[in-house]
C-alpha cells in the first residue's frame, strides 16, 4: 500500500509538473523545470535554484527537512525550526517581507503562500521566480515536500522523506486499528482562550486529532476556527482537552479551565487529562505533522505505545 501511494504521489507531481524534471542538456535552452505549483500557477525556472528564500515557518521547514539547508539564505522572522534556520539572515515578518533584501541576498527561488499574492508579481517583475505553497492536509504537505523536491533537483531525498513519514503515521493507524469508534477518545482542542476558539472541520488540528484516534467535539462545524461557547463546551463532554503549549503549563490552564462555569464536569478536567502540545507542530503544514500525530497518540493512549 505504500509503494502504491508513493507512486500515486509521484505521477501527480509529474502530471502537475509538466515538463519539469532533469538537468538541461548542454545548449538545449530549455528550462530546468516548469511546475504548477500549489496556486495552480506556472512556474518556470531556468536553471536548478542554489539561493533559496523562505517566506514562511511551514516552508523553511521543508526545505531544511530535505536537507538543502546549505541553500536557504533568507528566511522570515518567525522561522525558529530547526534552529539552524534562526541562523539566516531574515526578510521580515510573514505578511510583510522586505522584498528588496531578497534582491539583495540575490534568491533565485522564494517559497511564498498563499497570502504573499501581492507581493508576487513585484517579485516576478524582479526576475525572481515564486513558489506558492498551500498545504492544509496531510496529503498536501506530501505533495509540498515532492513539489520543493521537484524544482530544486532533490526527488530522490524527497521520496525518501514521504515514504518516512507515511511508515510513521502507518504505525500509528496499526496501533489504533483495535479502537471501535465508539471507544475513541472525545477531544477538545482549545485555540485561544478569549474569545474561546476551536478548531473545525478542514483544519489541519482536526486531521491530527482524526489520525491519533480522537474525535473532534466540533468537526461539525465548517468554519475552520469557530469561536465557540463555553456551555457547548460543557455539553459535548471532552474526555481529553488539548491547548497550545505557550498558554502556560497543563496544571495552571486546568486550573483556569475549571474556574469556568460548568466546566468542574467535564471529564477531561476532572481526570486530569489536560495537556499542553506544541503549537508550531499542530498548526504549521509540514513534515512535523508527524510529529504532532504521534505525541497526541500517545496522550490519547498511553497504553497502545
Amino acid at each position: 500500500m505504500k509503494n502504491v501511494l508513493l507512486l500515486l504521489i509521484g505521477l501527480s507531481v509529474f502530471l502537475l509538473s509538466g515538463c519539469a524534471g532533469g538537468d538541461n542538456e548542454a545548449g538545449s535552452g530549455a528550462p530546468f523545470a516548469v511546475v504548477t505549483d500549489q496556486a495552480g500557477r506556472e512556474v518556470v525556472l531556468q536553471d536548478v535554484p542554489e539561493r533559496i528564500v523562505s517566506l514562511s515557518p511551514s516552508n523553511t521547514e521543508i526545505v531544511f527537512a530535505l536537507g538543502m539547508a546549505d541553500r536557504v539564505v533568507g528566511v522570515t522572522d518567525y522561522c525558529n525550526y530547526p534552529p539552524e534556520a534562526e541562523a539566516k539572515a531574515k526578510v521580515g515578518g510573514f505578511s510583510n517581507p522586505n522584498l528588496e533584501l531578497i534582491l539583495e541576498l540575490e534568491a533565485d527561488l522564494v517559497l511564498a503562500g498563499s497570502l504573499h499574492e501581492e507581493f508576487i508579481p513585484r517579485l516576478e517583475e524582479m526576475g525572481i521566480p515564486v513558489l506558492v505553497l498551500a498545504p492544509e492536509t496531510l496529503a498536501d504537505v506530501y505533495a509540498s515536500l515532492m513539489l520543493v523536491a521537484e524544482v530544486t533537483g532533490s526527488t530522490e531525498q524527497g521520496e525518501l522523506l514521504v515514504a518516512e513519514i507515511q511508515e510513521r503515521v502507518s504505525r500509528v493507524q496499526a496501533a489504533l486499528g483495535s479502537l471501535n469508534e465508539d471507544e475513541k477518545v472525545v477531544v477538545y482542542y482549545e485555540v485561544y482562550s478569549d474569545p474561546l476558539m476551536s478548531a473545525g472541520a478542514g483544519t489541519l488540528i482536526n486531521e491530527i486529532i482524526t489520525l491519533s484516534g480522537g474525535r473532534n467535539i466540533f468537526a461539525d462545524l465548517a468554519e475552520q476556527y469557530p469561536k465557540v461557547s463555553a456551555e457547548s463546551v460543557v455539553e459535548r463532554q471532552p474526555q481529553v482537552i488539548l491547548f497550545p503549549d505557550y498558554h502556560g503549563s497543563a496544571e495552571i490552564m486546568a486550573e483556569q479551565m475549571t474556574e469556568r462555569p460548568g466546566w468542574e464536569s467535564i471529564p477531561a478536567l476532572r481526570e486530569n487529562r489536560a495537556y499542553a502540545v506544541h503549537d508550531d507542530a499542530f498548526t504549521r503544514p509540514g513534515p512535523r505533522v508527524v510529529d504532532a500525530i504521534e505525541q497526541t497518540a500517545k496522550l490519547f493512549y498511553p497504553g497502545l505505545f
